[in-house]
């Protein structure tokens, strides 16, 4: 029986994988700076952050009337990708990719380097705010979402710690596909 649920659960993992991917893929093909370079590393971030912030609860806040994508990152092919996002929606809000200012701007803020990262973190937390990082130890720092570009596709690490700390929940979808879950 064990084996069983086990296959279940392998099987159930892989659905929940492939939905995912296509919902990445639905992005990739919608949007006309994807179409270019729709496997570069760069797309793809901008896929899972989209898909993340899908995949994400805010308190409900009335009177914010479009969810904005904070970009902390010096490459322009990633600030290209990421302002793609602009006008799509999640759950009938627009979103709104700006270069980073200061975390009261943001619902969403991609960060792509620890030098960076440390100086967003130093600054006094600003409500209810994903973060999003692209280097190597982001979720240790105390970021939540770890993008991992591998050869085998993207995965990525949650901080659950610190999403419940800014008030935020992650759909039971996102928290299965992780590769590592950090409480």
């Amino acid at each position: 029986m064990r084996k069983r649920a086990t296959s279940f659960k392998h099987l159930w993992r892989r659905a929940c994988l492939r939905l995912f991917g296509l919902a990445a893929a639905g992005l990739v093909a919608a949007t006309p700076a994807f179409a270019a370079d729709a496997a570069s590393e760069q797309s793809m971030r901008a896929v899972l952050v989209y898909n993340f912030i899908k995949f994400t609860e805010w308190p409900t806040a009335a009177g914010d009337p479009q969810l904005r994508v904070c970009i902390a990152s010096g490459d322009p092919a990633q600030i290209a990708a990421l302002e793609a996002l602009d006008e799509r929606r999640v759950r009938g809000k627009p979103l709104e990719a700006v270069r980073f200012r200061r975390q009261a701007d943001c619902d969403v803020i991609y960060v792509d380097s620890r030098q960076r990262w440390k100086e967003i973190a130093a600054q006094p937390a600003a409500g209810h705010i994903l973060t999003v990082g692209g280097y190597v130890g982001f979720v240790a720092d105390g970021g939540m979402i770890e993008i991992a570009l591998q050869e085998s596709g993207a995965r990525f690490d949650i901080n659950l710690q610190e999403a419940k700390r800014a008030g935020l929940r992650f759909y039971p979808q996102l928290l299965r596909l992780a590769r590592r879950i950090v409480e």
